[in-house]
């Protein structure tokens, strides 16, 4: 399946598209090799903050431990 779009570039990109024989097939394959480095840039902020997350998990579990012991005694 395709979808017409019709966008607005810069002077010198839109030389390069008209000088192109395909300016369909010039677009889409740049915006595929931009595709995978979206995608690892997600990735690499989801364990970002995954990592931050594992960080302070020994203080939130301490924390807890705190409040539902609280009053307990031994």
């Amino acid at each position: 399946m395709t979808v017409k779009l019709s966008i607005s570039v810069p002077d010198d990109v839109a030389g390069y598209l008209q000088s192109s024989g395909n300016a369909s097939a010039a677009v889409t394959e740049a915006v595929r090799r931009l595709l995978p480095e979206a995608r690892r840039a997600r990735q690499r902020a989801a364990a970002r903050a995954y990592a931050e997350f594992l960080r302070q998990a020994p203080a939130v579990i301490e924390q807890s431990n705190d409040v539902a012991l609280r009053g307990a005694r031994w």
